[in-house]
C-alpha cells in the first residue's frame, strides 16, 4: 500500500514538474516571439499561428544556434526596423539542406532577403551539432559540417541503441579519419559563381567579414582554444 502511494506521489511530483517546465518554455519564446516576431509559428498555408508552444526558431540545429542565433536573429532584426517591416516579415520555413541552413521567407525587401544567403554559407563552416567553425563537411551519406567529436559521440548514441535494439547483427561503422569529407576554412569575404546571358559565367563577392568576425570571437568563449 505505502509503496504504490510513493509511485502515485511521484507521479504527481513529475506530471507538476513537466507543466512547469512547459509553462517556462511557453514564456521564453514569447519573449522570443516579442523580440523577434518572425519567429511566430505558422500554419501549413503560411498562417500564423497563436500558441507558443514552439518557435519557427526550434528548427535551427542546435550548433548552428549556440555558433550564431543571436546574432543571426539581431541581424534580421535590425534590416527589418530599417525597412519598417519588422511585424510583416515571416520565416515559413527553416531546415537544414546539403549542410547548410535554409531560411524560406516570405517577400521583403532584397536586403533582407540577402540574409538568407549570407547565413546559408556561414553555417556550412559550422559544426551542424556544437557549433564550432571550420568544421570539415562530411560527404559519405547525409552532406553536413560535423567536427569529429560530435561525430564520435554520435557513433555512442548508435552503438547503445543497437546494443539494446539489434545484438544479433554485429555494429559497424566508419571511423571518422576514413569518412570522405572536406576541409575547409571560412572566408570573410563569399565568392559566388553567376551566370546571366548579358555577362555569362562571372563571380560575385559578398562581404561577411563583420558578422564572421562576431563569430569568431564568440568561437573564444564557447571553446578552449589551445
Amino acid at each position: 500500500m505505502s509503496g504504490s502511494v510513493i509511485r502515485k506521489g511521484a507521479l504527481c511530483m513529475s506530471k507538476k514538474g513537466e507543466a512547469k517546465k512547459r509553462k517556462a518554455e511557453r514564456l521564453r519564446n514569447k519573449k522570443l516571439i516579442e523580440r523577434y516576431p518572425w519567429l511566430r509559428p505558422v500554419g501549413w498555408h503560411g498562417e500564423r499561428l497563436n500558441t507558443y508552444s514552439f518557435t519557427m526558431y526550434d528548427d535551427v540545429p542546435s550548433g548552428w544556434k549556440r555558433a550564431f542565433g543571436k546574432i543571426m536573429l539581431e541581424d534580421y532584426r535590425d534590416v527589418l526596423i530599417r525597412y519598417n517591416y519588422l511585424d510583416k516579415f515571416q520565416w515559413v520555413q527553416v531546415k537544414e539542406k546539403f549542410g547548410t541552413l535554409r531560411l524560406y521567407s516570405n517577400a521583403a525587401p532584397q536586403e533582407v532577403l540577402e540574409l538568407e544567403s549570407k547565413y546559408d554559407y556561414i553555417s556550412s563552416y559550422v559544426c551542424i551539432s556544437c557549433g564550432r567553425l571550420n568544421a570539415p563537411v562530411l560527404l559519405q551519406g547525409w552532406i553536413e559540417p560535423l567536427c569529429e567529436n560530435c561525430y564520435n559521440k554520435r557513433i555512442v548514441l548508435r552503438r547503445r541503441w543497437h546494443e539494446k535494439n539489434s545484438i544479433d547483427s554485429d555494429f559497424t561503422y566508419t571511423p571518422y579519419g576514413d569518412i570522405k569529407k572536406q576541409t575547409q576554412e571560412i572566408e570573410l569575404i563569399a565568392t559566388y559563381k553567376c551566370f546571366s546571358k548579358e555577362r555569362g559565367a562571372y563571380e560575385k563577392r559578398r562581404d561577411y567579414s563583420d558578422t564572421i568576425n562576431k563569430i569568431i570571437k564568440r568561437q573564444k568563449r564557447l571553446f578552449t582554444l589551445v
